[in-house]
């Protein structure tokens, strides 16, 4: 599968690719401690050029080796995406 990137729009955070994504949910890495339960706006870049956005909320997070590129990774569940942006990820996915 081609790479998929996220930010969260409000914060207008650098991309960064994710680690595994699904209709249920993401994977990502990050520098910023999110608490188990914090809801996240994300926006995601898929390879066609569209993007879509979710509401997300942390269900787990694990600090990373020193040497990793990021300092967490992390598992959000999605608790909000549109029919239109389910569609689009569906597309994504079958590739």
């Amino acid at each position: 599968m081609a790479p998929i990137f996220y930010r969260t729009p409000r914060i207008f955070s650098r991309k960064r690719r994710i680690a595994n994504i699904s209709l249920g949910g993401v994977r990502i890495y990050s520098d910023e401690d999110l608490k188990v339960g914090k809801r996240l706006e994300l926006e995601f870049f898929l390879p066609d050029g569209n993007s879509i956005r979710a509401l997300a909320r942390v269900v787990w997070t694990e600090t990373l080796p020193s040497d990793a590129d990021a300092v967490y990774d992390i598992g959000l569940e999605f608790i909000e995406l549109s029919e239109v942006a389910m569609n689009e990820l569906k597309k994504v996915l079958e590739k």
